[in-house]
């Protein structure tokens, strides 16, 4: 194939990227919903973001929230706080989905997500010493994708966690191990938190896995709140929930809703086909400009 062709192949990939991303960029109406005394908010509390190890900006994680029906979002880079400071300084006073910053501390022996820190906790410490860390500073801490491989969730750890993700986008066997984990915890500590984290790096599945939660107030403040009493449920990308049962009913009662699978599907197509173009542009293009063959 020659080289004019070879761009022009491309050009179209990108240009098909654009228009299915154009196409499946739906943004629902979020209408405000209430149970008793409690807000019912919808959030994605495990979020990377550039700068850092993931691939959109905090404005692009925002409007994808949107997109995706969320209130509150957290970002959490791995022993990276900066981002997160940022986009929760940038969301103050504005409209729109609450940014929470926050870390992923990632020891060999755990990986934690600490909400609401405003400074860095290292890793070089035990996962009760990192609870205790994340307590000091007014944040909440939540089991990330809690496999019996990560040994540092002893009985100490379980019990003094805030919440541990039941539902994440890993598949079997992984996925049946963070409900054990989940089980474990609820033994050792019943007001334990159920999560649902996206843990999205690249591709825009925010939300897909999300967590539903009863606050007092719509804040920041109230969101860690309603995870430090356990008032959250947790909901898997195929829509089963996990919680309390009292909470899980008023969830179905309310008719919440989670990200819609065929636009989220579109949307990686889309995200891939872009990706595609830039790559083979790239490499066969000398660099140009995939939208604007020569």
């Amino acid at each position: 194939m020659s080289g004019n062709r070879v761009r022009v192949f491309f050009a179209l990939t990108c240009l098909a990227g654009l228009v299915l991303g154009t196409l499946s960029d739906v943004r629902p109406a979020r209408p405000s919903l209430r149970s008793g005394e409690f807000w019912i908010l919808s959030g994605d509390f495990h979020v990377h973001a550039f700068p850092g190890d993931g691939s959109l900006t905090p404005p692009d994680l925002r409007d994808e929230a949107i997109r995706a029906g969320l209130d509150v979002i957290a970002i959490t880079n791995h022993n990276l706080i900066a981002t997160g400071r940022f986009a929760e300084w940038a969301a103050g006073g504005t409209s729109g989905p609450i940014v929470i910053g926050g870390e992923e501390i990632t020891n060999p022996n755990y990986h934690m997500i600490a909400v609401g820190v405003t400074h860095l906790v290292a890793p070089d410490r035990s996962a009760t010493e990192a609870i205790a860390a994340v307590h000091a500073q007014g944040a909440v801490a939540i089991a990330a994708h809690p496999t019996p491989a990560f040994r540092g969730y002893d009985d100490a750890a379980l019990a003094a966690v805030d919440g541990t993700e039941v539902a994440h986008p890993a598949k079997p066997p992984e996925a049946g191990e963070f409900r054990e984990t989940f089980e474990r915890a609820r033994r050792l500590n019943p007001h334990i938190a159920p999560m649902g984290s996206s843990d999205i790096h690249v591709t825009p599945s925010l939300g897909g896995c999300r967590t539903f939660l009863f606050v007092k107030e719509r804040t920041a403040a109230g969101v860690l709140e309603a995870i430090r009493a356990g008032r959250t449920v947790a909901a898997d990308e195929a829509g089963i929930l996990y919680g309390s049962p009292d909470l899980v009913a008023q969830v179905r009662a309310a008719g919440v809703m989670g990200r819609s699978p065929a636009h989220a599907g579109w949307q990686r197509v889309s995200v891939g086909l872009t990706w595609l173009s830039l790559a083979g542009m790239l490499i066969f293009g000398n660099g140009r400009n995939c939208c604007r063959p020569e």
